[in-house]
């Protein structure tokens, strides 16, 4: 089965054409979010319908987007905050007026969940949980095997957690490391600054991201005491840390009681800036593919 296959973000949407699982060829271009919901519509529209001409035997478009997805009906609900005014996005519509496909779209999370599940880390579990730390903190929840989306498509916000008063984004995102390390007087512009000096071994560093594996661990504490996962498997640049898992697993059992301390796996996800075409592809897969067998 051969996809186009978008995911769909703030800064840059990305493509690609997916043949049965492979990625045949890929590209992005720049989401410029503040020329409107038409400009975006109109570039979306404009390189699909070059894809389709060079691969006239795509059978489908898979959508991964942030913000709150109706999965069953393939449109948006509610616009994350990095594109506010793109309410009400039907792509449903959209895809079969211009192009004749079917489409299937889903929250950016509960995609990259979705690839993850069928093609890497969540591959030897049954029931976990899949988060992502980067600008904010996005969660997608696994329950055999199958990506749980809750009453109103809105499960798995778990960086809207009230963790000691607040969003457990703004205490344990690298938006926050980044700001409690800049409060505290260094010189840094992004995360990766942060934890360089860190490895140099800056006092401040280890202060300030001390302070964020705790942050971590505390609010996962909280989602084992929820959920009882297998595993977390976690997303963004952060993962690719030697100690990240360690780290966190140690504040993570700090905050849990006997029972459920070290009862679950921290790792990496395996799949990185690929994971939202991916897992657009894995969920269009998922409702069309047996009708192909």
């Amino acid at each position: 089965m051969k996809l186009l296959c978008f995911d769909i973000g703030g800064t840059n949407i990305k493509y690609g054409v997916i043949e049965n699982g492979n990625i045949l060829e890929k590209s992005m271009f720049p989401t410029n979010y503040k020329r409107g919901h038409k400009d975006v519509t109109d570039r979306l529209i404009a390189t699909a319908k070059k894809v389709q001409k060079k691969h006239p035997d795509i059978e489908g478009v898979g959508i991964s987007c942030a913000g709150s997805i109706n999965f069953d009906k393939g449109c948006m609900i509610t616009p994350p905050d990095a594109i506010p005014q793109f309410g009400e996005w039907d792509f449903e519509k959209l895809f079969m007026e211009e192009l004749g496909l079917r489409i299937v779209a889903d929250n950016d999370v509960n995609s990259f969940a979705a690839c993850e599940c069928k093609m890497g880390a969540g591959s030897k579990y049954n029931t976990y949980l899949v988060m992502t730390v980067g600008t904010g903190i996005g969660g997608a929840i696994v329950v055999n095997n199958k990506i749980w989306r809750g009453n109103n498509y809105n499960a798995g916000e778990i960086g809207r957690m009230l963790v000691d008063g607040v969003h457990w984004e703004k205490m344990a995102s690298m938006t926050a490391l980044l700001k409690s390390a800049k409060l505290r007087g260094l010189e840094v512009e992004e995360g990766k600054d942060v934890f360089d000096l860190y490895d140099q071994g800056d006092k401040v560093a280890q202060l300030v991201v001390g302070e964020f594996y705790r942050n971590l661990g505390k609010g996962i504490a909280n989602l084992v005491y929820i959920f009882n996962p297998e595993a977390v498997i976690i997303g963004g640049g952060i993962s690719a840390r030697d100690d990240f898992g360690f780290e966190i697993n140690r504040y993570a059992d700090y905050y849990l009681v006997d029972g459920f301390q070290s009862t679950l796996d921290i790792i990496p996800a395996h799949f990185k800036n690929d994971g939202g075409i991916l897992g657009a592809y894995c969920n269009f897969v998922d409702r069309y593919g047996k009708e192909e067998n």
